[in-house]
């Protein structure tokens, strides 16, 4: 996203998509969010980057601790997408319009 200065030039604004760069890796978010939703206990996930960590935080009742979430990521992902940081919660922060408040999202 862009937008015309006054002197005729873009500025560059940020990006309307949710690719990220991560240690020199374009990584797209929504990928890393579709092999978490594979596992079967997972009801629901995102992927985040805080603080030059990949983290994701999901929805799994029942989920009885993150390694396994962790091995089922290595077995289908390179290592720079697989997430360093699993949260799980009860369940997704949600804005007004009931999409997923990324702002919302805890860090670890």
């Amino acid at each position: 996203m862009g937008r015309w200065r006054p002197d005729g030039t873009i500025e560059f604004i940020g990006r309307t998509d949710n690719q990220v760069k991560l240690r020199g890796h374009r990584i797209e978010l929504g990928e890393v969010e579709a092999v978490l939703e594979t596992h079967p206990a997972v009801r629901q996930a995102v992927a985040a980057v805080h603080e030059e960590t990949l983290v994701a935080v999901v929805v799994a009742p029942g989920l009885s601790g993150t390694g396994v979430l962790r091995e089922h990521m290595a077995a289908q992902l390179p290592g720079y997408l697989v997430p360093q940081s699993f949260v799980a919660l009860e369940e997704l922060p949600l804005t007004p319009n009931g999409k997923v408040d990324r702002k919302a999202l805890p860090a670890t």
